[in-house]
C-alpha cells in the first residue's frame, strides 16, 4: 500500500490560551514487529494497526474556543513513550501516559509535512495537549511535571524542527508493512 497523503495541517491556526476536555476516541491498537529493523527513524519495532484519536476543546487567545480531533494515522512507527533507557525508573515507555505520548509524537511528526506554515506555536500547542493529556490519563504531577520539561525544552524544540524527512514519506515507507504477507524481515 503507498499513496499515503498528510491531509490536512492538524495545528490549530491561532495561537491557543488553553486546552480543555480531551478525551481519547477509541482504542489505541498496535502490533510490535519482532523482525523488522528500520534504517530510518524512527528505529521502533511498534505501529499503529487502526487510527487513534482525541477530541478536545481548543481556547484561542481571540476568538471562540471550538472543538479539534486530534488522530495519530493507522500505520505510523512509534518508539511508545519517548523516553531514554536510563530513566525508565522514572517512568517507562508504557504507562498512564501511553495514548497521550502517541498523539503527541503523531504531532511532532505530522509537522514535518506542514514546513511551509508551521511556526513555534505549533510546538507549544503539541505540548499543551501532552500536558493536558498527562494529567487527563492520571499521570502524577511530580512525573507529568518532568515529562513536561522533557518536551517543552530547548531539546524538544531542536526535536520538533529538525526531522530530516517527512511524515508523508514515511508512512509511504511504513504502511506496508500492515500488509497480509508482508516480508518483515524475517
Amino acid at each position: 500500500m503507498s499513496g499515503w497523503e498528510p491531509g490536512p495541517n492538524p495545528f490549530p491556526e491561532e495561537k491557543i490560551e488553553r486546552i480543555t476536555d480531551l478525551t481519547y476516541v477509541g482504542e489505541l491498537n498496535f502490533v510490535r514487529h519482532a523482525k523488522v529493523h528500520l534504517d530510518k527513524p524512527p528505529k521502533s519495532l511498534w505501529q499503529l494497526t487502526g487510527d487513534f484519536s482525541a477530541t478536545m476543546t481548543v481556547h484561542p487567545k481571540t476568538g471562540a474556543a471550538y472543538a479539534l480531533t486530534i488522530t495519530a494515522p493507522r500505520g505510523l512507527y512509534t518508539d511508545l513513550s519517548s523516553v531514554p533507557k536510563a530513566l525508565w525508573f522514572v517512568v517507562g515507555p508504557i504507562g498512564n501516559q501511553l495514548e497521550n505520548s502517541i498523539l503527541h509524537d503523531y504531532l511532532y511528526m505530522a509537522w514535518t509535512d506542514h514546513r511551509d506554515t508551521a511556526q513555534r506555536e505549533d510546538w507549544r500547542f503539541a505540548d499543551k495537549m501532552f500536558r493536558v493529556g498527562l494529567k487527563k490519563s492520571g499521570v502524577g504531577w511530580l512525573q507529568r511535571s518532568l515529562m513536561f520539561v522533557a518536551v517543552h525544552s530547548c531539546i524538544g524544540w531542536g526535536v520538533f524542527r529538525t526531522k530530516p524527512y517527512s511524515l508523508e514519506q514515511r508512512m509511504n515507507d511504513w504502511l506496508p508493512h500492515l500488509d497480509p504477507g508482508h516480508d518483515r524481515g524475517s
